[in-house]
């Protein structure tokens, strides 16, 4: 079995830092990200392999299509693979207001500077709202067509969904369950200087993440 994951720094695991190499070595610490962060540490407890494609900054319209690429273009239909999403902050998103804003194709830098301000002028709550809600059936959907598990949560943002039995925490976060935990136990300290989760907060989630897989997912 692999664990593919996808998401935004909380699944690529910034701030995971190894104390014994030179902090700006950045391809050298790979292998310790990896392993500390959420989705190694599950596979760890699952005894199975992992493959994490999260990117920092992440949005979730781009994540559906990451997995939409990697289950049609990467994927090896021999292996048994759970697509592992952890969805970020639904204000990372464009490009619908009221209406769709259909603005062409952006054939020249003029062109695109205007579509960019127009997106900042024109975006909404709502409409970050109904592009992160779109993104989650385009990938669920690409799953059950493909007879993929998904395991899936809300690593960032307040959105929440109740149509997928295979969503932990509907309606937290990571980030959220995090910061819950430090206010209920001032000996905790979940996070990196930067913001993020570290090897603790790492762990943490993962302890209930695990549980939940084992009961629903794998």
């Amino acid at each position: 079995m692999k664990l593919v994951g996808f998401g935004c720094s909380f699944t690529y695991g910034s701030e995971l830092v190894d104390p014994d190499i030179d902090p700006n070595d950045h391809w050298a610490n790979n292998r310790y990200r990896n392993e500390h962060s959420w989705l190694g540490r599950l596979a760890n407890k699952f005894g199975c392999v992992y493959d994490n494609l999260s990117q920092p900054a992440n949005s979730n319209f781009a994540i559906s299509y990451q997995v939409a690429n990697y289950i049609q273009n990467s994927r090896n239909d021999k292996e048994h693979i759970v697509i592992c999403v952890g969805w970020s902050d639904h204000n990372r998103m464009s490009w619908y207001s009221d209406h769709w804003m259909h603005n062409g194709f952006v054939t020249s830098k003029d062109i695109w500077a205007n579509t960019k301000k127009e997106w900042l002028v024109n975006s909404t709550d709502d409409s970050n709202h109904l592009y992160t809600n779109t993104a989650k059936l385009f990938v669920n959907s690409i799953c059950n067509f493909y007879n993929i598990p998904i395991l899936q949560f809300n690593a960032l943002g307040d959105h929440s969904t109740t149509v997928y039995e295979n969503y932990f925490n509907d309606g937290g976060s990571m980030n959220f369950m995090l910061n819950s935990a430090e206010q209920e136990d001032s000996r905790l300290n979940l996070f990196a200087s930067g913001g993020h989760p570290n090897e603790l907060g790492h762990e943490y989630f993962t302890i209930r993440l695990h549980e939940f897989a084992k009961q629903r997912i794998i």
